[in-house]
């Protein structure tokens, strides 16, 4: 063999081992896009901690370390545990079916960690689920899975150090709720230990009055009501009634009650239920507070006291059992409603607005929004004008008196066919009159009263023998006079003729005058008032 040939063969010899070094190497960096459970078996490694007993809770408590070591994400399914229970990753915890293990970052490898509780007297804990690796983009039949199950031995039984919980570290779970007028409460001590013997926890639920629908001062109690959670009673229902007005309702730790809450004043802060901070998180739930309503919380009524002289007095008030607050009041007067009164008026308190008489015809009350009351002045109360009449031979007079203290009083007088108006001054009589005719009656009308009287015409006797004298006549409303007959005139029979001084017949004449007269007289004085009824 010649030198050339052994080193030809010496080359080729080389070359052979660098293509096949070569070739190797290409295989190696491949890998991890093959598919198949016997290659991606080591990609995923499941870890269980040793278990370590919550003394609080009486469980075990046990860490799974999930590791992903290649480089991409890996989907956590199907997971199962046994004993039965939730397994949760994350804080706020989620559970670990749909979790996601994130791939292999150059050297560092994606990790992920669970928590499993298992009772205390459990003796071991088994967690198995699915990994499920994403695809490689452009291979569409790409897609491997690998199913991971672990097991972690106890070594005998988790305890807790105390069979119950002190209440100053006891927490809780709580439901609030407003709904129409009442608010209610549950609240429901977490775990499951109760609370040592002796130790209790109070909690308060109050509503108030307020003065809006959001939080502002000040506020006054409405109802209230306290629950006590102790060892024999792990939970508590409360309930309160809400006002129908303006309202703030709180579910408070403790039993310490603020009534009133003005402006500047104490606070329930982290007290109340729900709240970020101590002692009010030690509760989970919604955060136990409310503020609403729709009106304000006052009692705005009003009453109008009709005077003789035409005036209203307006009567306001704001006494209710839900007057809390000032009441704004409007009083609007007058057909033209030129009249304005605005007042305040306290809870508690009332206000008297007088209208006048020319703008007492309207009167419209309001408070707000809100309309409280109508009316107008009513003179029903009011003495009425009184009637009288004199009856003569040739004149019928109708006189009108209107008490002292009355508005001026309106008449309408009307005997047969003649009609006369009156206007009477409080304290003054005015008078009418009419020629005697056929009627025997005359109608007195009061258009302010919406009254109306009657007075009868009565002919003196002596009408007939033509020498008048005044006969007076009065009637009652709706009854009228009766007018007195006149004598028959007589006739006398023929005769012989009568010499002499006729003695008995002066002496009759004379009888008769003076009975007459005396008539008169008595007649004169039986005028009488008619009031109006």
């Amino acid at each position: 063999m010649t030198p050339h040939t052994s080193v030809r063969r010496a080359l080729v010899a080389v070359a052979g081992v660098a293509f096949a070094l070569l070739s190797a190497g290409q295989a190696v960096a491949s890998g991890p896009v093959q598919t198949g459970d016997d290659h991606h078996k080591n990609q995923f490694v499941l870890e269980g901690s040793a278990a370590q007993c919550d003394t609080s809770t009486g469980k075990w408590r046990v860490t799974w370390t999930l590791t992903n070591k290649w480089n991409r994400d890996a989907t956590i399914t199907e997971v199962q545990s046994q004993p039965s229970g939730d397994v949760t990753v994350g804080d706020p915890a989620v559970p670990l079916d749909g979790a996601v293990v994130p791939q292999k970052d150059r050297n560092i490898d994606g990790q992920l960690t669970a928590t499993q509780l298992v009772p205390g007297d459990a003796t071991s804990a088994k967690l198995s689920f699915t990994v499920v690796w994403s695809k490689e983009h452009g291979k569409p039949n790409d897609g491997v899975t690998k199913k991971v199950s672990e097991t972690v031995r106890f070594k005998g039984k988790c305890q807790p150090s105390e069979q119950c919980v002190k209440a100053d570290s006891a927490k809780y779970t709580h439901t609030f709720e407003v709904t129409g007028s009442t608010a209610t409460s549950t609240i429901k001590l977490a775990g499951e230990l109760p609370l040592c013997s002796g130790e209790s926890q109070s909690f308060l639920l109050v509503s108030y009055y307020a003065p809006s629908a959001s939080a502002t001062w000040p506020q006054y109690k409405y109802d209230s009501v306290v629950g006590v959670v102790d060892a024999e009673h792990p939970t508590v229902d409360l309930k309160v009634n809400v006002p129908a007005c303006y309202t703030q309702v709180d579910l408070v730790w403790g039993d310490k009650l603020i009534n009133p809450m003005v402006a500047d004043g104490e606070r329930y802060n982290d007290r109340k239920l729900g709240s970020s901070g101590a002692p009010g998180n030690r509760s989970r739930g919604p955060q136990a507070w409310y503020n609403g309503g729709s009106k304000a919380c006052v009692t705005p009524e009003a009453t109008m006291v009709s005077a003789c002289d035409g005036t209203v007095t307006v009567h306001l008030t704001n006494s209710g059992t839900d007057a809390k607050y000032d009441a704004p009041f409007k009083v609007v007067a007058g057909l033209d409603g030129s009249f304005v009164k605005e007042v305040t008026v306290g809870p508690g308190k009332s206000v008297d607005v007088v209208v006048p008489a020319d703008k007492s015809g309207k009167i419209t009350v309001s408070s707000g929004k809100d309309f409280i009351a109508e009316g107008m002045w009513q003179p029903g109360h009011c003495t009425p004008p009184t009637v009288s009449s004199e009856s003569t031979c040739d004149k019928f007079t109708v006189s009108v008196s209107n008490p002292e203290g009355d508005l001026p009083a309106e008449a309408v007088v009307t005997y047969g066919s003649e009609t006369k108006n009156l206007t009477v001054q409080p304290g003054k009589t005015e008078t009418v009159t009419f020629t005697p005719g056929d009627a025997t009656e005359a109608t007195v009308s009061f258009p302010d009263f919406d009254k109306e009287v009657t007075v009868s015409y009565v002919k003196p006797t002596e009408c007939a023998g033509g020498s008048p004298s005044p006969s007076p006549s009065a009637s009652s409303p709706g009854v009228p006079g009766s007018e007195s007959p006149s004598p028959s005139p007589s006739t006398s029979t023929p005769g012989l003729p009568v010499t002499g001084v006729q003695v008995g017949l002066i002496a009759g004449v004379a009888a008769l005058l003076l009975g007459g007269g005396a008539v008169l007289l008595v007649m004169a004085r039986r005028r009488k008032l008619t009031e109006i009824e």
